[in-house]
């Protein structure tokens, strides 16, 4: 299993991605991520990094944890997360948000066509 290394984008001191909003409809808005601890050895065992989340009705805190075992575990204080996603093995739409920055979307293989020679 590789480890991230904590050198990329999700240890940027403060960044904004869009989030569905606290509103009925779901209204799309600028939440601030901002990193408020980093351990210094990304393969220890435990809190590997924190981030206070704003943008919404409250501020929530992301914590991702090392376990023993070296799988990596998100955790969320919004209530979606504390009553039902991590329950149900999924995550909330904060850690969702947090997961998406940065990764590439798939290149599109419609359109690509493998002509035999």
């Amino acid at each position: 299993m590789s480890a991230v290394p904590f050198d990329t984008y999700l240890a940027a001191s403060t960044f904004f991605t869009p989030v569905p909003g606290p509103d009925r409809k779901r209204t799309i808005r600028p939440y601030l991520f901002r990193v408020t601890y980093c351990n210094s050895d990304p393969l220890e065992v435990g809190c590997a990094m924190t981030w206070e989340v704003m943008g919404g009705r409250l501020s929530y805190q992301i914590a991702l944890e090392r376990e023993q075992d070296g799988d990596l575990r998100w955790h969320c204080t919004c209530a979606d997360a504390i009553f039902r996603a991590e329950n149900e093995g999924r995550h909330c739409k904060h850690i969702k948000a947090l997961l998406s920055l940065g990764r590439p979307r798939p290149a599109n293989t419609e359109n690509v066509t493998a002509k035999a020679g």
